[in-house]
Protein backbone atom coordinates (compact mmCIF):
# COMPACT_ATOMS: atom_id res chain seq x y z
CA UNK A 1 0.00 0.00 0.00
CA UNK A 2 2.66 2.42 0.92
CA UNK A 3 4.88 2.91 -1.87
CA UNK A 4 6.78 5.71 -3.12
CA UNK A 5 6.96 7.27 0.50
CA UNK A 6 9.74 9.36 1.86
CA UNK A 7 10.91 9.31 5.79
CA UNK A 8 13.59 11.32 6.29
CA UNK A 9 16.32 10.41 3.78
CA UNK A 10 14.87 6.57 3.17
CA UNK A 11 12.43 6.15 0.62
CA UNK A 12 10.06 3.31 1.17
CA UNK A 13 9.46 1.08 -2.20
CA UNK A 14 7.38 -1.90 -0.81
CA UNK A 15 5.63 -3.96 1.81
CA UNK A 16 8.04 -6.79 2.96
CA UNK A 17 6.54 -8.35 6.12
CA UNK A 18 4.00 -7.73 9.41
CA UNK A 19 3.55 -8.85 12.69
CA UNK A 20 2.01 -9.12 15.53
CA UNK A 21 2.69 -4.98 16.23
CA UNK A 22 3.93 -3.87 13.51
CA UNK A 23 4.84 -3.28 9.44
CA UNK A 24 7.87 -3.53 7.55
CA UNK A 25 8.97 -2.29 4.66
CA UNK A 26 12.01 -2.39 2.43
CA UNK A 27 13.32 1.03 1.75
CA UNK A 28 16.36 3.19 0.21
CA UNK A 29 18.78 5.41 1.16
CA UNK A 30 18.77 8.49 -1.26
CA UNK A 31 21.88 9.17 0.16
CA UNK A 32 24.37 6.39 -0.10
CA UNK A 33 21.57 4.35 -1.98
CA UNK A 34 21.92 1.32 0.22
CA UNK A 35 18.79 -0.85 1.27
CA UNK A 36 17.29 -1.14 4.69
CA UNK A 37 13.77 -2.63 6.20
CA UNK A 38 12.08 -0.31 8.19
CA UNK A 39 9.97 -1.41 10.65
CA UNK A 40 6.78 0.66 11.62
CA UNK A 41 5.92 -0.43 15.38
CA UNK A 42 2.25 0.69 16.00
CA UNK A 43 2.16 2.79 19.69
CA UNK A 44 1.01 1.32 22.82
CA UNK A 45 0.40 -2.47 21.93
CA UNK A 46 -0.88 -4.99 24.29
CA UNK A 47 1.48 -6.54 26.39
CA UNK A 48 1.92 -10.10 24.30
CA UNK A 49 2.49 -12.17 27.44
CA UNK A 50 -1.31 -10.87 28.42
CA UNK A 51 -4.51 -12.02 26.78
CA UNK A 52 -6.07 -9.37 24.17
CA UNK A 53 -9.12 -8.39 22.59
CA UNK A 54 -8.46 -8.05 19.22
CA UNK A 55 -6.48 -10.79 16.60
CA UNK A 56 -2.91 -9.89 16.36
CA UNK A 57 -3.50 -9.44 12.22
CA UNK A 58 -6.15 -7.20 12.35
CA UNK A 59 -3.93 -4.70 14.21
CA UNK A 60 -1.57 -4.78 11.58
CA UNK A 61 -4.00 -4.40 9.27
CA UNK A 62 -5.08 -1.16 11.05
CA UNK A 63 -1.81 -0.05 11.10
CA UNK A 64 -1.21 -0.37 7.35
CA UNK A 65 -4.62 2.15 6.55
CA UNK A 66 -3.87 4.02 9.51
CA UNK A 67 0.07 5.02 8.01
CA UNK A 68 -1.77 5.35 4.38
CA UNK A 69 -3.70 8.19 5.51
CA UNK A 70 -0.51 9.59 7.67
CA UNK A 71 1.62 9.88 4.60
CA UNK A 72 -1.42 10.92 2.37
CA UNK A 73 -1.77 13.80 4.84
CA UNK A 74 1.59 14.83 4.69
CA UNK A 75 1.97 14.62 0.68
CA UNK A 76 3.66 11.21 1.41
CA UNK A 77 6.66 12.80 2.41
CA UNK A 78 7.85 12.70 6.55
CA UNK A 79 10.15 14.45 8.72
CA UNK A 80 10.45 12.95 11.92
CA UNK A 81 13.12 13.59 14.81
CA UNK A 82 15.41 10.54 15.64
CA UNK A 83 15.51 8.72 19.24
CA UNK A 84 19.52 8.06 20.90
CA UNK A 85 19.26 4.16 21.19
CA UNK A 86 21.35 4.68 24.51
CA UNK A 87 17.82 6.58 26.28
CA UNK A 88 15.80 3.49 25.09
CA UNK A 89 17.99 1.10 27.03
CA UNK A 90 18.30 3.32 29.87
CA UNK A 91 14.33 3.00 30.31
CA UNK A 92 12.67 1.92 33.18
CA UNK A 93 9.71 -0.15 33.94
CA UNK A 94 7.47 2.89 34.65
CA UNK A 95 8.94 4.81 31.75
CA UNK A 96 7.91 1.73 29.54
CA UNK A 97 4.35 1.17 31.49
CA UNK A 98 3.66 4.24 29.47
CA UNK A 99 5.72 3.81 26.38
CA UNK A 100 4.89 0.00 26.23
CA UNK A 101 5.85 0.25 22.36
CA UNK A 102 9.17 0.39 23.54
CA UNK A 103 9.76 -2.65 24.98
CA UNK A 104 10.19 -4.60 21.68
CA UNK A 105 13.14 -2.29 20.86
CA UNK A 106 14.45 -2.40 24.28
CA UNK A 107 15.15 -5.89 24.58
CA UNK A 108 16.76 -6.43 20.69
CA UNK A 109 19.12 -3.62 21.81
CA UNK A 110 19.56 -5.35 24.50
CA UNK A 111 20.91 -7.87 22.55
CA UNK A 112 22.11 -5.77 19.89
CA UNK A 113 25.62 -6.52 19.92
CA UNK A 114 25.49 -10.15 19.31
CA UNK A 115 26.41 -10.46 15.52
CA UNK A 116 23.73 -12.82 14.68
CA UNK A 117 21.09 -10.13 16.08
CA UNK A 118 19.93 -7.56 12.78
CA UNK A 119 21.56 -4.46 13.46
CA UNK A 120 19.27 -1.25 14.35
CA UNK A 121 20.63 2.15 13.17
CA UNK A 122 18.12 4.59 13.51
CA UNK A 123 14.91 4.79 15.21
CA UNK A 124 12.41 7.66 14.16
CA UNK A 125 8.83 8.91 16.02
CA UNK A 126 6.05 9.96 14.87
CA UNK A 127 2.40 10.25 16.99
CA UNK A 128 0.98 7.21 15.07
CA UNK A 129 4.22 4.69 15.58
CA UNK A 130 7.54 4.67 15.78
CA UNK A 131 10.21 3.90 12.54
CA UNK A 132 12.84 1.76 13.28
CA UNK A 133 16.03 1.34 10.16
CA UNK A 134 17.69 -2.09 10.26
CA UNK A 135 19.62 -3.39 8.13
CA UNK A 136 18.01 -5.77 5.30
CA UNK A 137 18.56 -9.45 4.26
CA UNK A 138 16.14 -10.48 1.55
CA UNK A 139 16.44 -14.62 2.56
CA UNK A 140 14.61 -15.74 5.63
CA UNK A 141 15.91 -18.90 7.00
CA UNK A 142 11.92 -20.48 5.61
CA UNK A 143 12.54 -19.56 2.53
CA UNK A 144 15.44 -20.96 2.71
CA UNK A 145 14.86 -24.56 3.82
CA UNK A 146 11.59 -25.00 2.31
CA UNK A 147 11.44 -22.64 -1.35
CA UNK A 148 15.20 -22.76 -2.16
CA UNK A 149 15.78 -26.15 -0.49
CA UNK A 150 18.89 -24.35 0.73
CA UNK A 151 20.00 -26.71 3.65
CA UNK A 152 18.72 -29.97 2.27
CA UNK A 153 22.21 -31.55 0.64
CA UNK A 154 24.33 -29.60 2.87
CA UNK A 155 25.11 -31.07 6.35
CA UNK A 156 27.89 -29.02 7.56
CA UNK A 157 25.78 -25.60 6.41
CA UNK A 158 22.93 -26.40 8.65
CA UNK A 159 25.65 -27.30 11.70
CA UNK A 160 26.58 -23.55 10.67
CA UNK A 161 22.91 -21.99 11.01
CA UNK A 162 21.97 -24.18 13.82
CA UNK A 163 25.42 -23.42 15.97
CA UNK A 164 24.78 -19.89 14.93
CA UNK A 165 20.86 -19.84 16.55
CA UNK A 166 21.96 -21.77 19.51
CA UNK A 167 24.66 -19.12 19.85
CA UNK A 168 22.58 -15.86 19.94
CA UNK A 169 20.12 -17.34 22.26
CA UNK A 170 22.65 -18.36 24.26
CA UNK A 171 23.29 -14.69 24.22
CA UNK A 172 19.82 -13.53 25.47
CA UNK A 173 19.25 -15.74 27.71
CA UNK A 174 22.81 -14.97 29.39
CA UNK A 175 21.17 -10.79 29.10
CA UNK A 176 18.19 -11.62 30.39
CA UNK A 177 15.77 -11.64 26.90
CA UNK A 178 13.87 -14.62 26.01
CA UNK A 179 12.56 -14.34 22.44
CA UNK A 180 9.26 -16.38 22.60
CA UNK A 181 8.80 -16.68 19.16
CA UNK A 182 11.76 -18.34 17.32
CA UNK A 183 10.76 -19.68 14.09
CA UNK A 184 12.38 -19.73 10.59
CA UNK A 185 10.40 -16.05 9.94
CA UNK A 186 12.19 -14.54 12.45
CA UNK A 187 15.55 -15.69 11.30
CA UNK A 188 16.86 -13.57 8.73
CA UNK A 189 20.40 -14.79 6.30
CA UNK A 190 23.47 -12.67 5.14
CA UNK A 191 25.04 -13.23 1.74
CA UNK A 192 27.36 -15.94 3.51
CA UNK A 193 24.19 -18.16 5.17
CA UNK A 194 25.20 -16.51 8.58
CA UNK A 195 21.74 -16.25 10.66
CA UNK A 196 20.34 -12.82 12.03
CA UNK A 197 17.99 -13.05 14.54
CA UNK A 198 14.85 -10.31 14.45
CA UNK A 199 11.32 -9.70 15.56
CA UNK A 200 11.91 -9.24 19.17
CA UNK A 201 7.68 -8.24 19.46
CA UNK A 202 6.83 -11.29 21.82
CA UNK A 203 10.09 -11.20 23.88
CA UNK A 204 10.19 -10.98 27.69
CA UNK A 205 12.86 -10.30 30.47
CA UNK A 206 10.17 -12.55 32.81
CA UNK A 207 12.20 -15.74 34.00
CA UNK A 208 9.20 -17.77 34.17
CA UNK A 209 6.01 -17.90 32.25
CA UNK A 210 2.19 -18.78 33.24
CA UNK A 211 1.57 -22.72 32.07
CA UNK A 212 -1.00 -22.39 29.18
CA UNK A 213 -0.13 -19.07 28.05
CA UNK A 214 -0.28 -19.18 24.22
CA UNK A 215 2.60 -16.86 22.86
CA UNK A 216 4.86 -17.33 19.94
CA UNK A 217 3.92 -19.78 16.47
CA UNK A 218 1.63 -23.13 16.96
CA UNK A 219 4.09 -24.99 15.37
CA UNK A 220 7.48 -23.79 17.21
CA UNK A 221 5.13 -23.33 20.45
CA UNK A 222 6.31 -25.74 23.54
CA UNK A 223 3.52 -27.92 24.85
CA UNK A 224 3.65 -25.80 28.45
CA UNK A 225 2.35 -22.93 26.17
CA UNK A 226 -0.66 -24.35 24.24
CA UNK A 227 -1.77 -27.29 26.28
CA UNK A 228 -0.04 -27.95 29.36
CA UNK A 229 0.05 -31.54 30.04
CA UNK A 230 -1.12 -32.76 33.93
CA UNK A 231 1.64 -35.25 33.66
CA UNK A 232 4.02 -32.09 34.12
CA UNK A 233 2.25 -29.86 36.15
CA UNK A 234 4.22 -31.09 39.12
CA UNK A 235 7.33 -29.60 38.12
CA UNK A 236 5.80 -26.33 37.62
CA UNK A 237 6.85 -23.30 39.67
CA UNK A 238 4.67 -21.26 41.99
CA UNK A 239 5.08 -17.39 41.20
CA UNK A 240 4.82 -14.97 44.37
CA UNK A 241 3.00 -17.39 46.23
CA UNK A 242 -0.23 -16.75 44.57
CA UNK A 243 -0.47 -20.00 43.31
CA UNK A 244 0.20 -19.26 39.55
CA UNK A 245 2.12 -22.74 37.97
CA UNK A 246 4.89 -21.11 35.83
CA UNK A 247 7.92 -22.48 34.00
CA UNK A 248 11.28 -21.19 32.58
CA UNK A 249 10.78 -18.80 29.98
CA UNK A 250 14.41 -20.21 28.45
CA UNK A 251 13.18 -23.59 28.31
CA UNK A 252 9.95 -22.69 25.29
CA UNK A 253 12.72 -21.11 23.63
CA UNK A 254 14.64 -24.24 23.22
CA UNK A 255 11.85 -26.36 22.61
CA UNK A 256 11.27 -24.31 19.61
CA UNK A 257 14.98 -25.25 18.44
CA UNK A 258 14.44 -28.47 18.35
CA UNK A 259 11.41 -28.13 15.11
CA UNK A 260 14.05 -25.77 13.69
CA UNK A 261 16.04 -28.64 13.93
CA UNK A 262 13.55 -30.77 12.16
CA UNK A 263 13.25 -28.24 9.58
CA UNK A 264 16.90 -27.76 8.45
CA UNK A 265 17.23 -31.72 7.99
CA UNK A 266 13.91 -32.84 7.41
CA UNK A 267 12.33 -29.74 5.15
CA UNK A 268 8.90 -30.06 7.52
CA UNK A 269 7.37 -30.03 10.71
CA UNK A 270 6.41 -32.89 13.23
CA UNK A 271 3.00 -31.79 13.94
CA UNK A 272 0.94 -28.52 13.77
CA UNK A 273 0.41 -28.24 17.04
CA UNK A 274 2.21 -29.48 20.77
CA UNK A 275 -1.30 -30.23 21.78
CA UNK A 276 -2.20 -33.88 22.93
CA UNK A 277 -5.60 -33.14 22.47
CA UNK A 278 -5.85 -31.60 19.30
CA UNK A 279 -2.93 -32.99 17.25
CA UNK A 280 -3.37 -36.49 16.81
CA UNK A 281 0.49 -37.03 15.94
CA UNK A 282 1.63 -35.07 18.85
CA UNK A 283 -0.57 -37.47 20.74
CA UNK A 284 0.95 -40.34 19.80
CA UNK A 285 4.65 -38.47 20.45
CA UNK A 286 3.92 -38.29 24.00
CA UNK A 287 2.86 -41.92 24.39
CA UNK A 288 5.91 -43.32 22.37
CA UNK A 289 8.63 -40.56 21.02
CA UNK A 290 10.09 -42.85 18.63
CA UNK A 291 7.07 -42.23 16.50
CA UNK A 292 9.30 -39.22 15.07
CA UNK A 293 11.57 -42.16 13.61
CA UNK A 294 8.46 -43.25 11.84
CA UNK A 295 7.10 -40.17 10.30
CA UNK A 296 10.15 -38.41 9.83
CA UNK A 297 13.76 -39.86 7.82
CA UNK A 298 16.15 -39.27 11.07
CA UNK A 299 18.65 -41.07 11.97
CA UNK A 300 19.54 -43.01 15.23
CA UNK A 301 21.86 -39.82 16.17
CA UNK A 302 19.70 -37.06 15.35
CA UNK A 303 16.54 -39.16 17.06
CA UNK A 304 18.45 -39.61 20.01
CA UNK A 305 19.75 -35.45 20.32
CA UNK A 306 16.02 -34.27 19.43
CA UNK A 307 14.94 -36.45 22.79
CA UNK A 308 16.93 -34.29 24.90
CA UNK A 309 15.01 -31.13 22.95
CA UNK A 310 11.50 -32.17 23.02
CA UNK A 311 10.65 -33.17 26.49
CA UNK A 312 7.27 -32.19 27.29
CA UNK A 313 8.37 -31.54 30.79
CA UNK A 314 10.52 -28.55 30.53
CA UNK A 315 12.59 -29.34 33.58
CA UNK A 316 14.16 -31.89 31.39
CA UNK A 317 15.13 -29.96 28.45
CA UNK A 318 19.29 -30.14 27.42
CA UNK A 319 20.59 -27.23 27.67
CA UNK A 320 22.26 -24.91 24.85
CA UNK A 321 25.72 -25.81 25.45
CA UNK A 322 24.97 -29.43 25.22
CA UNK A 323 23.00 -29.17 22.23
CA UNK A 324 25.71 -27.25 20.51
CA UNK A 325 28.18 -29.57 21.30
CA UNK A 326 25.84 -32.73 20.19
CA UNK A 327 24.93 -31.49 17.21
CA UNK A 328 28.75 -30.44 15.93
CA UNK A 329 29.47 -33.92 16.62
CA UNK A 330 26.83 -35.56 14.56
CA UNK A 331 27.65 -37.95 11.70
CA UNK A 332 24.23 -38.63 10.55
CA UNK A 333 21.15 -36.63 10.07
CA UNK A 334 18.81 -38.77 8.21
CA UNK A 335 18.70 -42.21 7.55
CA UNK A 336 19.33 -41.92 4.26
CA UNK A 337 20.04 -39.13 1.10
CA UNK A 338 22.64 -35.93 1.24
CA UNK A 339 22.41 -35.57 5.36
CA UNK A 340 23.16 -39.26 6.16
CA UNK A 341 26.58 -39.23 6.61
CA UNK A 342 28.13 -35.32 8.26
CA UNK A 343 31.30 -34.86 8.97
CA UNK A 344 31.65 -33.89 12.80
CA UNK A 345 32.93 -30.46 13.13
CA UNK A 346 36.99 -29.78 13.70
CA UNK A 347 37.29 -27.24 16.92
CA UNK A 348 38.52 -24.66 14.00
CA UNK A 349 35.21 -24.80 12.46
CA UNK A 350 32.79 -25.17 15.58
CA UNK A 351 34.92 -22.07 16.81
CA UNK A 352 34.10 -19.75 13.31
CA UNK A 353 30.58 -20.88 12.83
CA UNK A 354 29.66 -19.51 16.43
CA UNK A 355 31.95 -16.89 16.76
CA UNK A 356 32.44 -15.39 13.13
CA UNK A 357 35.57 -15.60 10.85
CA UNK A 358 36.23 -11.87 12.01
CA UNK A 359 36.53 -12.70 15.08
CA UNK A 360 38.89 -15.77 14.96
CA UNK A 361 40.92 -13.68 12.94
CA UNK A 362 41.25 -10.92 15.91
CA UNK A 363 41.69 -13.51 18.64
CA UNK A 364 44.75 -14.53 16.73
CA UNK A 365 46.10 -11.22 15.98
CA UNK A 366 45.94 -10.94 19.65
CA UNK A 367 47.39 -13.34 21.13
CA UNK A 368 49.90 -12.44 18.70
CA UNK A 369 50.16 -8.85 19.93
CA UNK A 370 50.43 -9.53 23.50
CA UNK A 371 53.87 -11.57 22.10
CA UNK A 372 55.02 -8.34 21.01
CA UNK A 373 58.22 -6.97 22.00
CA UNK A 374 59.42 -9.78 23.61
CA UNK A 375 63.22 -10.44 22.70
CA UNK A 376 64.45 -13.66 21.22
CA UNK A 377 67.90 -15.24 22.26
CA UNK A 378 69.63 -13.28 19.66
CA UNK A 379 68.47 -9.86 20.72
CA UNK A 380 65.90 -9.33 17.66
CA UNK A 381 62.72 -8.48 18.85
CA UNK A 382 59.61 -11.18 18.09
CA UNK A 383 57.83 -8.91 15.81
CA UNK A 384 56.01 -5.72 15.16
CA UNK A 385 52.51 -4.70 15.08
CA UNK A 386 53.08 -3.48 11.47
CA UNK A 387 54.46 -7.31 10.31
CA UNK A 388 50.99 -8.43 12.23
CA UNK A 389 48.64 -6.39 10.58
CA UNK A 390 50.07 -7.03 7.39
CA UNK A 391 49.70 -10.54 7.50
CA UNK A 392 45.82 -10.40 8.14
CA UNK A 393 45.91 -8.17 4.76
CA UNK A 394 42.59 -9.00 2.85
CA UNK A 395 42.62 -6.89 -0.42
CA UNK A 396 45.68 -6.07 -0.94
CA UNK A 397 44.75 -2.36 0.06
CA UNK A 398 43.62 -1.91 3.38
CA UNK A 399 44.38 -4.41 6.66
CA UNK A 400 41.43 -6.63 8.40
CA UNK A 401 38.90 -5.17 9.63
CA UNK A 402 39.56 -1.55 8.51
CA UNK A 403 42.72 -0.16 9.05
CA UNK A 404 44.92 -1.48 11.19
CA UNK A 405 47.63 0.90 11.48
CA UNK A 406 48.64 4.93 11.64
CA UNK A 407 50.17 4.65 8.39
CA UNK A 408 46.83 3.27 7.20
CA UNK A 409 45.03 6.28 8.50
CA UNK A 410 47.54 8.84 6.54
CA UNK A 411 46.91 7.57 3.89
CA UNK A 412 42.88 8.02 3.90
CA UNK A 413 41.65 11.17 2.51
CA UNK A 414 37.91 10.46 2.38
CA UNK A 415 36.50 12.72 5.63
CA UNK A 416 33.73 10.35 5.91
CA UNK A 417 35.75 7.75 6.33
CA UNK A 418 38.34 9.15 8.60
CA UNK A 419 34.90 9.67 10.70
CA UNK A 420 32.89 6.45 10.47
CA UNK A 421 33.49 3.88 13.45
CA UNK A 422 34.76 0.95 13.23
CA UNK A 423 32.44 -2.07 13.63
CA UNK A 424 30.95 -2.08 16.84
CA UNK A 425 32.81 0.33 18.45
CA UNK A 426 32.62 3.97 19.25
CA UNK A 427 36.31 4.46 18.11
CA UNK A 428 36.65 5.88 14.45
CA UNK A 429 40.24 6.52 12.49
CA UNK A 430 40.27 9.90 13.66
CA UNK A 431 39.92 8.77 17.16
CA UNK A 432 42.33 6.14 16.94
CA UNK A 433 45.22 8.48 15.91
CA UNK A 434 44.93 9.69 19.25
CA UNK A 435 46.53 6.06 20.42
CA UNK A 436 49.57 4.48 21.35
CA UNK A 437 49.73 1.99 18.95
CA UNK A 438 47.44 -0.73 16.47
CA UNK A 439 46.95 -3.15 19.96
CA UNK A 440 44.71 -0.65 21.00
CA UNK A 441 42.67 -1.08 18.19
CA UNK A 442 42.37 -4.51 17.96
CA UNK A 443 41.27 -4.75 22.04
CA UNK A 444 38.16 -2.34 20.96
CA UNK A 445 37.24 -4.23 18.56
CA UNK A 446 37.99 -7.53 20.14
CA UNK A 447 36.50 -5.78 23.77
CA UNK A 448 32.59 -7.07 22.67
CA UNK A 449 33.80 -10.36 23.10
CA UNK A 450 34.72 -11.23 26.55
CA UNK A 451 35.75 -15.05 26.51
CA UNK A 452 34.88 -16.70 29.89
CA UNK A 453 36.86 -20.31 30.90
CA UNK A 454 34.28 -20.39 34.21
CA UNK A 455 33.57 -24.06 34.38
CA UNK A 456 30.04 -25.50 34.37
CA UNK A 457 27.80 -25.29 37.46
CA UNK A 458 26.87 -29.42 36.41
CA UNK A 459 30.04 -31.03 37.03
CA UNK A 460 28.60 -33.21 34.46
CA UNK A 461 29.11 -30.69 31.98
CA UNK A 462 32.25 -29.16 33.37
CA UNK A 463 34.12 -30.56 30.34
CA UNK A 464 31.88 -29.16 27.55
CA UNK A 465 31.12 -25.66 29.33
CA UNK A 466 34.62 -25.16 29.53
CA UNK A 467 35.58 -25.65 26.29
CA UNK A 468 32.55 -24.64 24.14
CA UNK A 469 31.52 -21.81 26.51
CA UNK A 470 34.34 -20.27 26.64
CA UNK A 471 33.95 -19.77 23.01
CA UNK A 472 30.49 -17.99 22.88
CA UNK A 473 30.50 -14.06 22.34
CA UNK A 474 29.87 -12.31 25.35
CA UNK A 475 29.06 -8.69 24.40
CA UNK A 476 29.14 -5.75 26.70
Amino acid sequence: MLTNCQLNNFQITRQIGSGAYGVVFHALDLITENEYAIKAIMKCPDDPLQPSGQPAMKKSAVLQTQLYHYFKSFQNKLFLPTVNLDSIVTLNEDQLRHAPHLRELQLQLKCHSHQNVVTIHQIMESSLAVFVVMDYYPVDLFTSIVENQHFCNDGKLVKKAFLQICSVLHHCHSVGVYHCDIKPENILLDANDNVKLCDFGLATTAAFINANVCVGSSYYMAPERVSCPSSVLHSAETQNGMGAQVFPTANGDIWSLGIILINLTCTRNPWLKAHQKQDNTFKYFINDSKVLMKILPLSEDLFNILNTVLQVDPSKRTNLISLIDAVSKCEHFTSSGPLANVEPLTQNEMNCFICGDDTMMIKNMLSRFDSLNTVSEDGELSESSDEICKEYNRDGSSNFPGYSSEDDFESVQDESLLNTPFPNTGITPNGFLDQDNSKFWLKMQYSQFNLSDAPANDSQNATINSNLDSWLPRYY
